[in-house]
């Protein structure tokens, strides 16, 4: 009997013992990479052209809905792909410091209040954040002084970031603007 109590004993002490291994062992695979997060604040210009010679915007699919408000010719279910120009200054001539790539469609029916849905890619070309990339989504109402877009990822240095962006525009004719982004990442 004493025999039996004791060969219990001992396996309930070793389950306990490997449910402890088993714990520690699944907390360490939560921080295994993951290092100390830090904060960073970008500010740049996104140049967004899709008239003139070299166009960083296309239309690649027409939409058949009214014409937005502001727009010469943007239509409830326009989607356009991007590549445009990201600098450190409003002028299209200030110096270069990525590319965002992707696309944006017009997303909202009522033509008085333009919004469109935004999935880009911020790719960053100039130090300490070369190579690095964000992927943001979101709604961008066109008129709204402010607009605010999700970060939901990146690669590189900012691989498994979370944050947003805030976006205004700072100038816009037809269909060209040049539009202000302060990005705020955790990474």
């Amino acid at each position: 009997m004493a025999r039996q109590l004791t060969f219990s004993a001992l396996a309930t002490l070793l389950m306990a013992a490997s449910s402890v291994v088993s714990l520690s062992s699944a907390r360490g695979a939560i921080h295994v990479g993951v290092g100390a997060e830090e904060s960073h604040h970008m500010h740049m210009y996104m140049h967004d052209f899709s008239t003139g010679p070299n166009p960083s915007a296309v239309v690649v699919a027409r939409g058949t809905g009214p014409t937005l408000r502001g727009s010469v010719d943007r239509r409830f279910g326009d989607t356009l792909v991007m590549d445009d120009t990201l600098t450190d200054g409003p002028s299209p001539a200030s110096r270069a410091v990525g590319r965002a790539q992707g696309f944006y469609v017009a997303a909202s029916s009522a033509g008085s209040d333009p919004a469109v849905l935004v999935s880009m890619n911020v790719l960053l070309t100039s130090a300490p954040y070369n190579g690095s990339t964000l992927a943001v989504s979101g709604r961008n109402a066109v008129m709204a002084q402010v607009r605010e877009l999700s970060v939901v990822g990146g690669t590189g240095r900012f691989r498994m970031a979370r944050g947003y962006v805030l976006m205004k525009t700072a100038s816009w004719s037809g269909n060209d603007a040049v539009l202000e982004l302060d990005i705020f990442v955790h990474a």
